[in-house]
Formats: structure tokens, C-alpha cells, sequence
């Protein structure tokens, strides 16, 4: 009796131990091509196999990674869409977490991310970024938008950011 106790329970074992290695390795992938399948399983877009998938840019803090993908082609809508890797080893990544940006305009997102701001910028018309800090004297920093797609991470929280365009007016 005590055997077969000990037999089930090692079985078990080994099944917990299988089904954790399995989740695990299903997390990983490797280079650009890895993250975006990963990316094709967690956007939640019904075409999502087969409708064109870039990565726009991302933002590093520490070994985290947060990627920008952006789905569809110049016919169709555009989604983007900020999922968070852990990098380790050569070109190799873990899943995280994906995540819902705020839509601040066409085609410029916001994200609190990793006690700061992550921002994806694909708007020709946005020319510059203006983050404040809350501080006592408020710090201003205007940071440009060379080309699009643009991606910045500022690892202050900014009591406000605006987008500008090119005459250094807020918003669309």
C-alpha cells in the first residue's frame, strides 16, 4: 500500500513538474521572429495569424523590454500594442505581460510603465513630446520627434506630457 502511494505520488510529481516546464518554455522565444509570434498569441485581433505585424520600437529598463507592435497594413486600421519581455542570454526573451495603452490622438499612445511613461508616437504631425516633472520649480523637457514611428521611455512619472506639432501647439 505505502508503494503504490509513493509511485502515485512521484507520478504526480513528475506531471506538475512537465506541465511547469511546458508553460515555461512557451514564454521563451528567441530574436525578432520569436517575439513577434508571441505577439500574434497575445493580441487579441481576429486575423491575427496572418494580418501584418512589426515591431515600431521599444523601451529598456533593466532587462525589461517593453515592444511596440503595430498590426495591419496601409489599407487597413492600425493597432498598437506594448507587451513586456524579460531579456536573458543571446537574443532570447520571456513573456510578461501585454499591455492596454491610453489612446492620446491619432495614433499616439501613452503607458504607465515600470514607475515611469512609455510613449509610441505614429503621427508625421506630432513634431515633439513635452513631458513635466512635479517638482517645486516644475522641470520642463521637450524631447523631438525625429521620424515615426517614435518610442520613449521616461523613467520619471511626469505630472503632465502634451503632444506638439510643429508650431508647438497641444493636441489634434
Amino acid at each position: 500500500m505505502k508503494k503504490g502511494v509513493v509511485i502515485l505520488i512521484i507520478c504526480l510529481a513528475l506531471v506538475c513538474i512537465g506541465i511547469f516546464a511546458f508553460e515555461y518554455s512557451s514564454s521563451i522565444c528567441s530574436g525578432e521572429e520569436g517575439l513577434i509570434d508571441k505577439a500574434r498569441d497575445e493580441i487579441p485581433i481576429a486575423d491575427a495569424d496572418t494580418i501584418e505585424l512589426v515591431i515600431a520600437g521599444k523601451s529598456v529598463d533593466g532587462d525589461a523590454e517593453l515592444y511596440w507592435f503595430k498590426s495591419g497594413n496601409e489599407y487597413q486600421y492600425h493597432r498598437y500594442t506594448p507587451i513586456e519581455f524579460t531579456a536573458f542570454g543571446d537574443d532570447r526573451y520571456r513573456f510578461v505581460k501585454t499591455y492596454n495603452p491610453i489612446d492620446r490622438g491619432m495614433q499616439m499612445y501613452a503607458l504607465q510603465w515600470n514607475g515611469g511613461y512609455a510613449f509610441m508616437i505614429d503621427n508625421e504631425k506630432c513634431a515633439a513630446l513635452k513631458l513635466t516633472y512635479p517638482e517645486v520649480n516644475p522641470v520642463v523637457e521637450i524631447i523631438p520627434v525625429d521620424s515615426v514611428p517614435f518610442v520613449y521611455y521616461s523613467k520619471l512619472m511626469p505630472a503632465e506630457y502634451t503632444f506638439l506639432d510643429a508650431e508647438g501647439n497641444p493636441g489634434y
